[in-house]
């Protein structure tokens, strides 16, 4: 019954024209945050792009690397042949 007081007492002060007001503010920001999450998704994927071009382009300097430069021995089998030549 308590429940029934509240909600006629908030009922008596709610008049059409403020919940009219108020839902067209809440539309007119969900809009605006619809088309924020739009922009932002772009912007996402504008970045996913450029992200993955940087990584290719990683990969063809390695590429070249690895062709310019002459292949190095490892410091394991210089170590073992210097013991051996010490032997």
């Amino acid at each position: 019954m308590a429940t029934t007081t509240i909600w006629s007492y908030y009922m008596s002060d709610l008049k059409l024209e403020d919940l009219t007001v108020e839902k067209e503010r809440l539309l007119t920001d969900r809009k605006a945050l619809l088309e924020r999450l739009d922009e932002l998704t772009k912007t996402s994927e504008q970045i996913r792009t450029q992200v993955q071009a940087i990584g290719g382009a990683i990969q063809t300097c390695d590429y070249f690397i690895s062709k310019l430069q002459p292949p190095q021995e490892s410091t394991e089998s210089t170590d073992e042949e210097t013991e051996e030549d010490e032997s």
